[in-house]
């Protein structure tokens, strides 16, 4: 394991959290209730998230490098969805459905779903509280988003909340894991 590359993905899960705040606290078009995240890659306010995307994207390659074994190919996988989505941008809701879109759905799942299992892995190997607790916030956030797709009444009202309660909780959980390299 790299010291030098935990400091570095720390220091960028770091700048990503406060990315996310300031694209939130930004003038647009968006609000947390109603929008998914992804909207914020449309419009006004798509530099800040691409930078914040390709913030991730190096998060995710550092982390790879500062840890062992199997979990490493799928950290690249996630820099690697990181570095093409804001090519991918999303359909914004109401308007018609394209290929690109589509694959950008398919892109955000890939990663809700890769970032979530590796969860189990890093709690297991680090045995930390702030670990487990953080894992259950985002199965319970996912579940809760998962639920708000598909049971559309509840998808304005519950869809944007559940979304940015799991990006946190993912976002700090590996925040904490090279700092847990660090501190071994």
């Amino acid at each position: 394991m790299s010291t030098a590359l935990a400091v570095v993905a720390a220091i960028l899960f770091l700048v990503r959290l406060g990315l996310f705040v300031a694209l939130h606290v930004m003038r647009s078009d968006y609000n947390p209730i109603e929008h998914a995240v992804s909207d914020y890659a449309v419009g006004p306010t798509r530099r800040l998230s691409t930078i914040s995307t390709w913030v991730t994207a190096a998060a995710w390659a550092a982390l790879a490098g500062a840890v062992d074994g199997s979990a490493t190919i799928w950290l690249l996988v996630l820099a690697a969805i990181f570095v093409v989505l804001p090519f991918l941008p999303t359909d914004i809701e109401g308007q018609q459905q394209t290929a690109i879109g589509r694959i950008h759905y398919v892109a955000a799942i890939a990663w809700f779903a890769i970032s979530f299992s590796l969860t189990s892995h890093f709690t297991d190997e680090f045995d930390l509280t702030v670990l487990v607790v953080l894992r259950w916030i985002a199965l319970v956030s996912l579940a809760a988003l998962v639920i708000a797709l598909l049971v559309r009444p509840l998808r304005r009202r519950f869809f944007g909340i559940s979304e940015r309660v799991f990006l946190v909780a993912i976002n700090l959980f590996y925040l904490v894991v090279p700092i847990a390299i660090l501190t071994r």
